[in-house]
């Protein structure tokens, strides 16, 4: 039970900085050699792409991260639960979305652009309370809900083409290679985000609940269940920060206050 869903040190703080101040024939004098030249030019779509281009780039990602992980077919027990807490969202909150299980250990979720959400058989087995398995479905759509994922993809394009000037000059999405497409998706679902993102979607992930008549505090057990993994097992869901504690803290007194 291993994927291929390996983290991605990403390095692009000082490259969207040139960016955001040069257009792309400056930023590609900047980079020099011709090839960089290229890089700089399809970089600077990276910033440009429509919110379209980036929920196709998230479909096209989540069908190559699908045929790099093993999927819980339909009968399988998982896919089986998960199909069962899942029934009647997949118009949640005005997303489309679609629900499916990697059949790894390790413990995470994420959920792409396009509405497309990937729960760890891990993570499952972590969480046999359905309440607290979904506040965590609840915080990745999330993401999705409020745009993070999409500047995410946007930031990982940005990345990719800067270090190997893919070919999808103008924003072509489908001119990208496959191999760019699950770099590209890899990197974009395993960066970490931001303070602000991460408590906003914890917050959703809370509301997710109550819309669904569920115990709001089901989100800080799982919260604590995650926090007690540290260095026990891999996941991704508290690399980012404020810290699990932190967020422990903020979600009680969110509940608290929601009440």
């Amino acid at each position: 039970m291993t994927g291929k869903t390996t983290r991605f040190a990403l390095t692009i703080t000082g490259l969207l900085c040139l960016a955001g101040h040069a257009h792309a024939g400056k930023l590609a004098d900047l980079l020099g050699s011709q090839g960089l030249k290229d890089a700089g030019t399809t970089a600077m779509t990276g910033l440009t792409l429509t919110d379209a281009q980036v929920i196709e780039l998230g479909a096209k990602s989540v069908a190559q991260m699908d045929q790099d992980n093993p999927v819980a077919s339909a009968d399988n027990a998982y896919a089986k639960r998960l199909a069962k807490l899942a029934s009647g969202m997949e118009r949640e909150d005005g997303l489309k979305l679609n629900f499916k299980v990697y059949l790894v250990k390790d413990v995470n979720a994420f959920a792409v652009p396009d509405g497309s959400v990937r729960v760890f058989a891990g993570l499952m087995d972590l969480m046999p309370d359905d309440a607290e398995l979904l506040s965590v479905i609840g915080h990745e759509i999330g993401h999705v809900k409020y745009g993070h994922s999409k500047e995410h993809y946007r930031a990982a394009y940005l990345s990719r083409a800067a270090r190997k000037g893919v070919a999808a000059i103008g924003g072509t999405v489908g001119k990208l290679a496959s191999s760019d497409i699950g770099a590209i998706g890899e990197a974009a679902v395993n960066a970490k985000f931001s303070r602000a993102n991460e408590t906003q979607a914890d917050e959703y992930g809370v509301d997710f609940l109550r819309r669904h008549n569920l115990d709001p505090n089901a989100a800080v057990r799982g919260m604590q269940k995650l926090a007690a993994q540290d260095g026990k097992a891999k996941t991704s869901f508290l690399d980012d920060h404020p810290a699990s504690q932190e967020r422990v803290s903020h979600l009680q007194k969110y509940i608290a206050r929601k009440k």
